[in-house]
């Protein structure tokens, strides 16, 4: 539901383009990391002295996983804002991302929520089905 609850207080628009914004700052983040573990690694192997050569591999291990939670973190932010960009027209008119949520629901696991909309434009509902990614 902290989908429904960010579109509603945002609206589309405004949360579309936040959602993409952050979703690639994941990206960032994980090309960040990537070059600090490659740093890190390189310098692991420059350096003769065994008790800096641990923390310097336990550095870049850390990084490389870092790098990769920031990884699937961006595919799921954008695979939200996917879902909720490709069901925002209304089917009655074609109008893109100018409805307002009527309604909200959440399946008891917590898997799916069920958002009832109506266009700003000629007033039509629909429903959206949306998976719970974030």
């Amino acid at each position: 539901m902290d989908v429904v609850a960010s579109l509603r207080a945002q609206g589309f628009r405004r949360w579309y383009e936040r959602t993409l914004i952050e979703a690639h700052l994941w990206l960032v983040t994980c090309f960040l990391a990537m070059i600090l573990a490659v740093a890190l690694f390189e310098t692991h192997n420059e350096t003769l002295i065994p008790a800096q050569r641990l923390p310097l591999l336990v550095g870049a291990v850390f990084c490389v996983l870092g790098a990769w939670a920031a990884y699937r973190r961006y595919f799921r932010t954008l695979a939200c804002a996917e879902q909720v960009g490709h069901a925002a027209a209304c089917p009655g008119c074609g109008t893109y991302g100018r409805f307002e949520i009527v309604a909200a629901s959440e399946d008891d696991d917590g898997g799916q929520a069920r958002i009832t909309a109506r266009c700003r434009k000629c007033g039509g509902s629909w429903r959206l089905s949306l998976q719970n990614h974030v």
